[in-house]
């Protein structure tokens, strides 16, 4: 069985909960990572340094997919792993379009914004921000 979100297909692994994330691109189809959506859920992708944006320094994700429902990010970049949470991502990343090159609309998210505790304490305080707000 096969889920999909427009261009976004979850493609079912033998693992439970583990899906395959596959971009579908007119006639073709391009594999960014794999979603597991055991607890809260995490997007974990590999890239390598010509994945990153030069002129902004930063990391990109399918708009698209950030709009499903997960919280943690995981890309390891050459060896080192790079956290955040999707929250984080859409909140500071930079949405950018590159259609004319054969893209779809991704938001990117500069290398130094990445870190778990800093996005955790982002989402910590945002909650606390709402809770103010409704009291």
């Amino acid at each position: 069985m096969q889920q999909y979100s427009n261009n976004i297909q979850l493609i079912p692994t033998k693992y439970p909960n583990i899906f395959n994330v596959a971009l579908r691109l007119g006639f073709q189809t391009r594999y960014i990572g794999r979603l597991d959506k055991s607890g809260e859920g995490k997007f974990i992708a590999k890239r390598k340094e010509k994945h990153i944006h030069r002129k902004t320094k930063s990391l990109g994700i399918n708009l698209e997919l950030l709009k499903q429902p997960f919280k943690f990010i995981e890309i390891e970049l050459d060896g080192q792993k790079l956290q955040t949470t999707r929250e984080f991502f859409l909140h500071y990343g930079k949405v950018l379009n590159f259609q004319k090159a054969g893209f779809e609309l991704q938001s990117f998210l500069p290398l130094n914004l990445f870190g778990a505790e800093r996005a955790i304490a982002f989402e910590n305080n945002s909650q606390w921000d709402l809770f103010n707000q409704a009291a």
